[in-house]
C-alpha cells in the first residue's frame, strides 16, 4: 500500500489558524514547503477579507500570485512567525516550510470532494459536485481521482464569489480530462470558454505583474485548456502526481545558483509541464544573455501561470535563473534555468514564440 504522502494543492492549517497551500509533492523529512493563502482576520496585515467559517473571518496576505508575492509573504513570516521560513541547503535559499510538528490539520482534496459527492451544504459545493460528475464522465475516470482544493477545501469559501479549482490526480487521469474538455464545453451547456471580455480582464491582470506583453499575455490565456466557466462560475483544473509517479527526494539533489539567463530553445519533452512545478527538457539551447554552459538539460516553472505552455517541439523564450544541479545518487551535474525564483525578482519568463509579435 503506497502511503498518501503530501502532495500540491493539499492545505495545511497552524496551530495559530493559519491556512497554507502546498507546493509540489517533493518536501524535506520535517518541513512541508508551502505558501500562506489565507490568514484570521485578527492577524497584522490581512487583506481581502470575505472568508468565513464558524464565525471567523479570513483574508490574505499573498498580494498577488508571483514570485515577488510570495516573498512578501515569506517577509511576513519572517518578521511575525520566523519558525516558518528556513534555509534550505539543498535547494540553497530561504524558503517557507511549515515544521510538520506545528501542522495541526492536515487538507486533502480527494476527501473533501468525496464529502461534497456525498452531500452539498451550499449553491458553490453542487455546482462543484455536478462539474466533477461531467468531467469523471467525459473523460472516463473514476471520481476518487478528483479533488477540490483552495477555499472550498478548507471549508472557508463565499458561494457569492469563490471559483472552483479542482483537482485531476494521476498522469493518464489528467490527460484524459485534457483531451475531453474541449468536446465537453462544445456539447454542454453547462460549460462556456472564457469569453473575450474575461482574457482581456486576465491578460491585463498578467502583463501587470509579470514580464509579459499584453498580446503575449492573450495567447497565453487563449491556449490555456484547464480555464472555463460552469454554471457561469470560473473553475481551474489541476494535474497533480499520485505517489508512484513522483521519482525523487528532496535530498537528492543540491542546486547552486550561478546567475540570471536568457535563452531561446526547443521543447524536447513536455510531459511533465502540466504539473507544478512544471518542467520542459530541452534541446538546442542557444544563450541570448547571461552565463553560458554547455549541459543546460531544462527548464523548470514554480510559475503555475507557466504550466502547459509549450508542448514537444516547440521553441520558447525563457528568462530564470541559472542552477548547477549535483545528483547525489548519481554523481551527475547538469544545469537547468528556474523560472518563478527569488533572485530573478520578477524579470523571468517563458515564452512560447508563437505569442510573439513579429
Amino acid at each position: 500500500m503506497i502511503v498518501r504522502k503530501f502532495r500540491d494543492r493539499d492545505f495545511i492549517e497552524t496551530r495559530e489558524g493559519m491556512f497554507f497551500c502546498v507546493i509540489g509533492n517533493v518536501h524535506p523529512r520535517n518541513r512541508i514547503i508551502s505558501y500562506l493563502k489565507y490568514v484570521p482576520w485578527e492577524v497584522k496585515g490581512a487583506k481581502r477579507l470575505g472568508w468565513r467559517r464558524n464565525g471567523r473571518e479570513y483574508g490574505r496576505i499573498l498580494p498577488h500570485y508571483s514570485a515577488l508575492g510570495v516573498q512578501k509573504v515569506k517577509d511576513f513570516l519572517k518578521h511575525f512567525f520566523p519558525n516558518y521560513v528556513y534555509f534550505d541547503k539543498y535547494l540553497n535559499i530561504e524558503i517557507i516550510g511549515i515544521p510538520v510538528n506545528e501542522i495541526k490539520t492536515h487538507y486533502r482534496p480527494e476527501v473533501r470532494m468525496q464529502e461534497i459527492l456525498k452531500k452539498s451544504s451550499d449553491e458553490l459545493e453542487a455546482d462543484v459536485a455536478f462539474l466533477a460528475r461531467e468531467l469523471a464522465s467525459a473523460g472516463n475516470i473514476s471520481k476518487a481521482y478528483l479533488g477540490v482544493t483552495g477555499s472550498i477545501l478548507i471549508k472557508i469559501h463565499n458561494p457569492k464569489f469563490s471559483d472552483i479549482d479542482l483537482i485531476v490526480y494521476g498522469r493518464e487521469n489528467a490527460l484524459r480530462i485534457k483531451n475531453s474538455i474541449s468536446n465537453l464545453i462544445n456539447q454542454n451547456k453547462s460549460f462556456r470558454r472564457l469569453d473575450e471580455i474575461t482574457k482581456k480582464r486576465l491578460a491585463k491582470e498578467i502583463s501587470q505583474i509579470h514580464p509579459l506583453t499584453l498580446h503575449e499575455a492573450y495567447k497565453l490565456i487563449s491556449e490555456r485548456w484547464y480555464n472555463g466557466f460552469f454554471r457561469g462560475r470560473f473553475f481551474s483544473i489541476h494535474p497533480v502526481k499520485l505517489e508512484r509517479e513522483v521519482n525523487e527526494i528532496h535530498e537528492q539533489k543540491i542546486y547552486r545558483f550561478k546567475g540570471i539567463v536568457t535563452i531561446k530553445c526547443k521543447v524536447e519533452d513536455a510531459s511533465e509541464s502540466m504539473f507544478l512545478p512544471s518542467k520542459y527538457l530541452v534541446k538546442e539551447v542557444r544563450f541570448l544573455d547571461g552565463r553560458e554552459v554547455n549541459n543546460l538539460r531544462e527548464v523548470v516553472s514554480y510559475e503555475g501561470l507557466y504550466c502547459d505552455a509549450a508542448a514537444n517541439g516547440d521553441i520558447i523564450y525563457v528568462r530564470g535563473k541559472l542552477e548547477e544541479v549535483n545528483d547525489l545518487t548519481t554523481s551527475e551535474t547538469y544545469h537547468r534555468v528556474q523560472v518563478g525564483s527569488f533572485e530573478a525578482r520578477g524579470s523571468d519568463f517563458i515564452k512560447n514564440v508563437r505569442w510573439i509579435k513579429g
